[in-house]
């Protein structure tokens, strides 16, 4: 069985995503689905940051602190022109 606070978790996240709340009102769990989820559709930390109301700072910290590597524009761009 999945913890209340994962599910509350996923709703702010999701809620942060579609606009509802800034990234500061979440929690740092939730942060770091918005990060996750953001990363996964190929979005720089600039695009996350702006998309989640944080600063570019708070989201590269916490995509290194997940794993995950940069996003670039032009690595976006080399990868839907292949």
């Amino acid at each position: 069985m999945i913890p209340a606070r994962s599910h509350a978790d996923a709703e702010q996240a999701r809620r942060c995503i579609g606009g509802e709340l800034v990234a500061e009102e979440l929690t740092s769990a939730a942060r770091g689905l918005v990060v996750a989820w953001l990363h996964a559709r190929k979005l720089t930390d600039t695009e996350i940051a702006r998309r989640a109301r944080m600063s570019t700072y708070t989201t590269s910290r916490i995509r290194e602190r997940l794993g995950l590597r940069a996003h670039t524009a032009h690595s976006r761009s080399t990868a839907r022109g292949a």
